[in-house]
């Protein structure tokens, strides 16, 4: 298998290394491992990111780090499969930056609008930053406020720091030993990009005295790099930092909220001074839980709506029944006693049964219809109406 190498040693963006570039390089290179050789300190995130995900994509990239590598570059060698820096290598990483250039005599309302203006550039730079913040974390495994906190700092990391916080899989001995920070050249471009400069001091050398010279009583100022002082300085920073949010300085909350634990999936919680910190996947883990809970309540009011509904229905229907009822029950004690409507049919069939029933009023005459149901003979032997046919 063949390796293809592609060398990034300057700005990444649309003028230099930029994602198309890096498209035309990949091209036909599905089947080859790539070697990316990185240095630089930088550049367009949109071309960064894009890169990054060529590399995700192809799958078999190597990204070997070496002088300087920052911002953007960082970005595009979390694609690659493996890391690997140069012992003599730095490293930084930084929030997201937006060049802000304004001028010239204000009133107070374009100073409100000024500010309006930058107030919503910097949130867009709070999402932009979060978003770079989460792929080291995936790359590191560190806790997000960690990795913010490094951001935050805008610090030169060795190479062997780098691989201790997880941005390099591996740290390697070059065969030609170079050290970048007594390169003026790059010391001066890296000031010029608004990273933190080495710090340097004056060496004062006394002249070499040559016998059956006068001497001059002069002294030579050569102006070099603070190694000692720059790795100091780096590594103090570093491991003040460390301490501040190493477990050690961590704290057990006095409180546990065993609800939360459990969506959680965790034993208990743990906070700094600055609070407590939640991963994307624990808050992910409570939002689900929110909305399934908002779900349960929304089903459980429905169906106690309708529950509403029915009973309401139902106290209706009993009062139209009572209403109804009421005539009857006025009419004898036999059926207002009666417990079922049922019951009360029966009992006013009954008294029915026990009184004949009335002639039509009228003239009626042997041919006129009788009604069904009237006991005519009853009527007729009823002694008053005896008398009365005898005597008509």
């Amino acid at each position: 298998m063949a390796t293809k190498t592609i060398v990034i040693d300057g700005p990444i963006g649309q003028y230099s290394f930029s994602k198309q570039f890096m498209r035309n390089e990949l091209t036909g290179q599905s089947k080859n491992q790539v070697l990316i050789k990185i240095s630089s300190l930088g550049g367009s995130v949109d071309d960064a990111l894009n890169i990054y995900d060529q590399f995700i994509e192809h799958g078999n990239v190597t990204a070997e780090l070496s002088a300087f590598v920052a911002s953007s570059a960082t970005l595009i060698s979390l694609g690659a499969k493996t890391v690997r820096m140069n012992e003599n290598s730095f490293y930084l990483i930084h929030k997201a930056m937006n060049w802000v250039d304004e001028w010239g005599s204000m009133n107070e309302d374009e100073i409100d609008a000024l500010i309006a203006k930058l107030e919503t550039q910097k949130q867009q730079l709070a999402k932009v930053t979060l978003q770079l913040a989460k792929m080291y974390v995936k790359k590191t495994g560190k806790p997000l406020d960690e990795i913010m906190g490094l951001m935050k700092q805008q610090t030169w990391l060795t190479a062997e720091e780098a691989k201790n916080w997880g941005f390099v899989d591996e740290v390697f001995v070059p065969e030609v030993a170079v050290n970048y920070i007594e390169n003026l050249q790059m010391v001066a471009m890296i000031t010029a990009s608004d990273y933190p400069d080495p710090p340097r001091k004056l060496i004062i050398k006394a002249p070499v005295a040559v016998e059956g010279d006068p001497p001059t009583g002069k002294v030579e100022q050569i102006q070099t790099v603070d190694e000692e002082s720059l790795f100091d300085r780096i590594w103090n920073r570093i491991t003040n930092k460390q301490k501040e949010v190493t477990p050690k300085n961590k704290i057990e909350m006095k409180t546990q909220f065993l609800n939360v634990n459990k969506v959680l999936t965790v034993d208990s919680l743990e906070s700094t001074a600055e609070g407590v910190f939640l991963n994307e996947t624990q808050l992910e883990a409570i939002e689900n839980r929110l909305g399934l809970d908002q779900q349960i309540i929304d089903e459980r009011d429905t169906a106690n709506t309708a529950r509403d509904a029915a009973i309401a229905e139902r106290d209706t229907a009993n009062a139209n029944l009572l209403s109804a009822i009421d005539p009857f029950n006025a009419i004898d004690s036999t059926i207002a006693c009666a417990q079922t409507p049922e019951a009360k049919v029966l009992a006013i069939r009954a008294l029915l049964s026990k009184k004949p029933t009335s002639q039509p009023a009228g003239n009626m005459s042997k041919g006129d219809p009788v009604s069904d149901g009237v006991q005519w003979d009853v009527i007729n032997n009823l002694e008053h109406n005896k008398h009365v046919d005898q005597n008509s």
